[in-house]
């Protein structure tokens, strides 16, 4: 079996209210498309990849800060010779990813480990720190991205998307969504700053909203015309679920409240 450490036995299971449940996450595959969910799939990360053009190359170390399932990590070893540690705070999310290592049979190039990054050590520095809509979920971003900065080696590199609010305060819709997630937003300009404050150099802000609406769009569109593929394995409920949910982020962003936030920032080589 491949490796994976623990989480401290004493902490809650961590699943979001049960949006991270094994059931949840297999059926937000459905939608983002084999080992991923995030935004795009596998469309975001190579596009991703493209914005790292220059610093991927055999034998990186890469850090994926909410790695879910593993997608991105699998891409970035597969393609690019990266050796990937991946971090999560989802108990199913790191079961799922570790099984499919097996599957692959990428033991030795892609680990994965149950826990926070904040309270995790590592053993070496990582020339590429990745990030896919999951910072959302730690409200003390300045303390984050201090610890992040001190994972980086010098001159490395760092890529994240996350959701972001448009403006403050939003409408009570989108209000009552953030309490109900717990997530975490602020405004892509506000990340930026932070980013800043922590260290970090040549940052972009990267407002992709509109990327964002097209790959709803798009996502939803593909759920619905796969609708019996879908049901073979989940009810009509759950594919109302999403088709809703997706909808709705659409209205969010169609409104102003919501955004979404491609950056990329270096640590001072």
């Amino acid at each position: 079996m491949p490796e994976s450490s623990s989480a401290p036995a004493s902490k809650p299971k961590f699943d979001n209210k049960g949006q991270y449940s094994r059931t949840s996450i297999l059926r937000y595959e459905k939608i983002f498309g084999r080992d991923y969910i995030s935004t795009g799939g596998h469309e975001t990360t190579e596009n991703l990849c493209r914005r790292l053009e220059g610093v991927l190359r055999p034998g990186f170390r890469v850090l994926d800060v909410g790695s879910g399932i593993g997608g991105a990590a699998f891409h970035l070893a597969k393609a690019y010779g990266a050796k990937v540690t991946g971090v999560d705070l989802a108990e199913e999310m790191v079961a799922i990813a570790v099984d499919r290592v097996e599957e692959l049979g990428m033991q030795g190039d892609v680990n994965f480990i149950l826990g926070d990054v904040l309270e995790t050590s590592f053993p070496e520095k990582f020339d590429v720190i990745w990030s896919r809509d999951a910072l959302m979920h730690v409200p003390d971003k300045k303390t984050l991205f201090a610890c992040l900065y001190g994972l980086m080696a010098d001159g490395g590199k760092m890529v994240i998307t996350d959701y972001a609010r448009g403006r403050t305060p939003a409408s009570p819709e989108f209000e009552e969504y953030i309490v109900k997630t717990g997530y975490s937003v602020i405004e892509p300009g506000q990340y930026g700053q932070l980013l800043r404050d922590a260290g970090f150099v040549d940052v972009v802000v990267d407002d992709a909203t509109a990327t964002f609406v097209d790959i709803l769009g798009r996502e939803k569109k593909r759920l619905v015309e796969h609708r019996s593929e879908f049901l073979s394995s989940f009810s009509e409920e759950d594919l109302n679920y999403l088709v809703e949910r997706w909808a709705m982020k659409e209205r969010f962003c169609a409104a102003g409240d919501m955004k979404w936030g491609i950056y990329l920032a270096t640590r001072k080589g």
